[in-house]
């Protein structure tokens, strides 16, 4: 590597060894990342298949409602209190979001 590089033995150790020397806490810190990103990717995966199967038994209950109304007047009632639940958790989210994303801008620049 010395004559690929043009360079003597001492001074290719020496490259290394400094470079080495300024990555060494980056080089440490690799496998907690890992661990880190592996476990963030492990619940990510659990919280989705939660969300999955309550949204399955949520649609569930919607049919089951739906299907259970006398009349028409009745589903109205029942689409306007379903659009009006939406738009409240839809607010709620865009809050809890907002919030959210200033604690976390003030980890990031920190």
């Amino acid at each position: 590597m010395a004559k690929a590089e043009g360079v003597t033995k001492s001074e290719l150790v020496r490259t290394a060894l400094l470079w080495y020397l300024d990555h060494k806490e980056e080089i440490a810190a690799k496998p907690r990342e890992s661990e880190t990103v592996q476990a963030i990717k492990e619940m990510t995966n659990r919280v989705c298949a939660m969300l999955a199967r309550q949204g399955g038994l949520v649609g569930t209950l919607y049919e089951l409602t739906w299907m259970s109304l006398p009349n028409e007047e009745a589903r109205r009632q029942f689409q306007a209190a379903n659009s009006t639940a939406k738009q409240k958790m839809r607010t709620r989210l865009e809050k809890d979001e907002k919030e959210l994303a200033e604690k976390l801008s003030g980890v990031v620049k920190g």
